[in-house]
Formats: C-alpha cells, sequence, structure tokens
C-alpha cells in the first residue's frame, strides 16, 4: 500500500489569477473632490471589467431605469467635456474611471439621488407571465436568464430539505461533504423580504417564514457559503464572445478579492453545477445586496451635502432628501435584523476594547448567514471570548464555573474560601437532619434553607444552607458540624 501525494496548491492548478485592478465610477455633478460613486473589481480577461455588470450595478445604486443609465470618459485630463461609451465589441471595460450619466439630464448639473444601503432599495417589480407567474422588472440579461424548473418529486418536502433534495451537492464545487444551506437574499433580511413582497417568487408564498423557501437556497460547500455570505463573490449572467445576440451564461463573478491571490483564479466566470428551482428574482436580489458596502460604494465618505433616496416604510413611498455624508449613516437602516446584526449598511471594522476584545461601533460587521448546517462536522459554537470581563457572560456557559468571589481580579482569602466550600458542602445536605442536628448541638449556629449565596457576574441564585456569622467560629463548633456531616453521608 502505498501513500498518496499531497494535494497540488490551488494557485499551481488554477493560477492566481489576473492582477487586481480597480474601476472607478464618478457622479458628474460632484465636485473631483468627491469620494467615488462605485468601486468594482476588474477581473475578466486581460484585465477588464465586464460591461453589463459595470452598468447594471450603477443604475442599482442610483436607482435608475435598465434603460436610462449610461457611462462616459472625459475627452482629455483637463477637459469638461464627457464622451459617451456603448459596449465594446468584447463586452469589456478597460478604463481606469468613468462617469455614470442620466439620459435626459445635463451630467454636470443634474445630482441624482443616490441609495445609501440595501434597505432603501426597493426590488424592481414586473408582471405576470402568459402562465401567471410573476417576473420582476429585471435588466435584460437576468430578464432572458432561463433556470429549469424544479418540482420535488415529495410534496411534502419544503425549505431546506427540498433544497438539498433538489441540489444533492455543493453547486460550486459539487462536493458532498460539508454542506450548507445558502440563502439567496439572506435570513436576516427578513424584514426587507416581507417589505418588498418577495413571497410572491416562493414555491410556498403563504409560509409563515416564505425567506427560508426553497426558490431562496442554494446548496454550497461551507467555505464557500462564508466567502458568499462575505460578498466576496456572487452569480450574474455574462456573455461571452462578441455575439451581442447570444444568450448569457450563468456564472461566478468575484467581487472582493481582498488580497486573496486564489479567488479570481479559483472561482472567476467559473461555470456552476447545474442550477435548478431558484427563483432568478431572489438570485438578481441577492447581486444587488453583495454591492452595498464601504468598499464598493465610498460615496457618502465626506461632508458633502448629497441628495440621498430613501425609502420611508410608515408612509410607503421613496423620497428624496439633502443630507451631509456624515449623517448618512444613521438614516442608512431602517429593518431591524432578525437574528444578528445586518450586513446591508455597508460592513467596517471592529474597534478593540480596553480589554483586548473586539466590540461593535454602531455599523456592519460581517458574521456568517445563520444557514442550515447539513454535516455535523462544521458547527461552530458561539463562545465568550468577547465578553468583557465588565459584564456577565452571555448565553448558556461552555464549562461550569468555580469562582465564587466575583471578578474583582483579585485572590479571595483563606477564609472566603474556606466559607464557599462549607456551604457548597452543606447545601447537599437533607435539610431535616441538618437543621436539627446544628439546633441540638449549638444553639447559635442555625442553618436556614431559604437563604441565598449573594451572586456576582452571570451566577444564578441558589437555596444553600447559611450559618450565622454573628460570633466568631469555634473550633469545636466545625468539628462538631463536619462530625455531623460524616454521620449523615454514611446513613
Amino acid at each position: 500500500m502505498a501513500t498518496l501525494p499531497p494535494f497540488t496548491p490551488p494557485a499551481i492548478t488554477h493560477g492566481l489569477g489576473i492582477a487586481q485592478r480597480e474601476v472607478r465610477f464618478r457622479h458628474p455633478a460632484y465636485p473631483n473632490s468627491a469620494p467615488h460613486l462605485l468601486v468594482l473589481m476588474a477581473a475578466d480577461g486581460d484585465g477588464g471589467l465586464d460591461f453589463d455588470v459595470a452598468l447594471t450595478s450603477c443604475c442599482i445604486v442610483a436607482d435608475i431605469g435598465w434603460d436610462n443609465g449610461y457611462l462616459t470618459q472625459k475627452d482629455g485630463a483637463e477637459d469638461d467635456g464627457l464622451r459617451r461609451i456603448d459596449r465594446p465589441p468584447d463586452g469589456l471595460l478597460r478604463g481606469r474611471e468613468f462617469f455614470f450619466c442620466v439620459e435626459g439630464c445635463d451630467p454636470l448639473l443634474f445630482k441624482y439621488p443616490v441609495i445609501p444601503s440595501f434597505y432603501h432599495w426597493r426590488f424592481p417589480h414586473g408582471g405576470f407571465d402568459e402562465d401567471g407567474a410573476p417576473h420582476g422588472n429585471l435588466p435584460p440579461l437576468w430578464r432572458n436568464l432561463w433556470l429549469p424548473e424544479f418540482i420535488p418529486p415529495r410534496p411534502t418536502l419544503k425549505g431546506p430539505a427540498a433544497a438539498l433534495d433538489r441540489d444533492m451537492t455543493c453547486r460550486v464545487s459539487e462536493y458532498m461533504d460539508a454542506l450548507e444551506n445558502a440563502h439567496l437574499v439572506p435570513v436576516k433580511e427578513r424584514l426587507w423580504f416581507v417589505s418588498n413582497g418577495m413571497d410572491r417568487y416562493c414555491r410556498r408564498p403563504l409560509e409563515i417564514s416564505a425567506i427560508n423557501d426553497d426558490k431562496n437556497m442554494l446548496i454550497l460547500r461551507k467555505d464557500l457559503h462564508h466567502l458568499f455570505d462575505a460578498r466576496r463573490f456572487t452569480f450574474v449572467p455574462k456573455r461571452f464572445g462578441t455575439d451581442v445576440s447570444q444568450s448569457a451564461k450563468l456564472v461566478t463573478h468575484v467581487l472582493l478579492p481582498s488580497g486573496s491571490p486564489e479567488l479570481i483564479g479559483l472561482y472567476h466566470n467559473r461555470s456552476p453545477q447545474p442550477i435548478r428551482g431558484i427563483s432568478v428574482a431572489c438570485l438578481f436580489a441577492r447581486f444587488a445586496w453583495s454591492l452595498f458596502t464601504d468598499e464598493h460604494i465610498p460615496f457618502f465618505g465626506s461632508s458633502l451635502t448629497y441628495a440621498v433616496r430613501l425609502w420611508d416604510e410608515a408612509k410607503g413611498e421613496t423620497e428624496t432628501q439633502s443630507l451631509r455624508g456624515l449623517d448618512v449613516g444613521s438614516r442608512a437602516q431602517i429593518f431591524e435584523s432578525t437574528r444578528s446584526q445586518s450586513r446591508s449598511v455597508s460592513p467596517t471594522k471592529r474597534s478593540v476594547s480596553t480589554h483586548g476584545c473586539r466590540q461593535d461601533i454602531g455599523r456592519d460587521v460581517y458574521s456568517p448567514d445563520d444557514g442550515d448546517i447539513i454535516d455535523d462536522g462544521g458547527i461552530i459554537e458561539d463562545g465568550h471570548d468577547c465578553d468583557s470581563w465588565d459584564e456577565p457572560p452571555r448565553g448558556r456557559p461552555r464549562k461550569r464555573s468555580w469562582d465564587t468571589s466575583g471578578r474583582d481580579g483579585q485572590v479571595p482569602s483563606l477564609s472566603r474560601s474556606y466559607a464557599s466550600m462549607t456551604q457548597s458542602s452543606l447545601a447537599s445536605l437533607p435539610g431535616r437532619r441538618l437543621s436539627q442536628t446544628l439546633t441540638q448541638e449549638d444553639g447559635d449556629t442555625t442553618a436556614s434553607p431559604d437563604a441565598a449565596v449573594g451572586t456576582t457576574g452571570s451566577q444564578r441564585p441558589q437555596n444553600v444552607y447559611m450559618l450565622k456569622k454573628s460570633r466568631p467560629w469555634k473550633a469545636g463548633t466545625i468539628v462538631r458540624i463536619f462530625s455531623s456531616f460524616s454521620s449523615v453521608c454514611v446513613m
């Protein structure tokens, strides 16, 4: 029997991909000192950016109709004139900076409003097809994207069970182990899901939690699920080649390589395993959700006054307001997250407290989507590594705590330790017998079953027997107590 050779590193098998390059899109009505409207990574072909992905992304951020937005470039470094850019023959943008403009408006004067977060983005619903099924008012490539339908062979299957029965393996790698259910619209965005009426695209729209419908789920390997929820990659339709009439193919698109040399070579423009039975509308919502981060949209990071497109949930309508960039963050979140802190407001780093523990600072912090773990091998338990010593630990502790003296940073005295040990020992004795023994042998020492030990931190009060300390303990009393304890244990 021979040993197997080690695995070949992905960088050798698939290459490291091209060097990362940013493509910046600007708002032409704001000064040159204003941050960019949108930043995307160029990793297509020889270092270009897919034209359709770029234009669709700009339309999402600016809430512009798919046919009403266009890209321009300056004719020269000192020239204020803007030259319109149409789709290149190979479909790739190779410039470093572009301007996004709106049809029928002066690009240098019209400050079209910009959406600050995913919460304020409204899904573009459309009409119904011939079969009565709803469809979204999606960009042309997304509108023409066709995915095979899937009818569960067992009608009783729904949600995660139906998604697993449909996909069986990871839809990117086709691995069978360490699988998870990945939500397209993240489960933390349930309130956005409900507000936008996304249940109409589900197989069971009348379910209480329609966001867990199998049409909003995809089976992914655990590490890919992590990258998917970290917005490192998403799924988009692309046209490859010069023929614009050819149908688009669904591929993976790396949005944030984040310094990883393997992501582009492994997963960019990678054809997934056959995907069927999911909602194209939910997949498009996932693409939009992946864009609303500080890395992609640094636009509001200055003190300038911006035209901001906001959704008023109470009125049920969209409105435009003028806000300072520093005040936009306070208006970005309108829905509370249904599980843990949502990522719809742009992710940012965590600060370090004086105890060396990470703490949220009011903006979004990444945490993986709470998907349904199918393989038991990948479960991660929540610990208390970030709990401050000034606060009681949250959740159920992993192990029993023996600290009864509080977290004051001092070693308890020997007398306090002895008293704690004595109380813990006496707590296990039968109440009636202990009370009789103590009362008969020492009138000044009584036992009360209703007294409780003082608690510190997260310790719960327990009914234990307290010994009165009205006067100093005598050695004989202590001996008699332990003698009683021994006799009771023997009985």
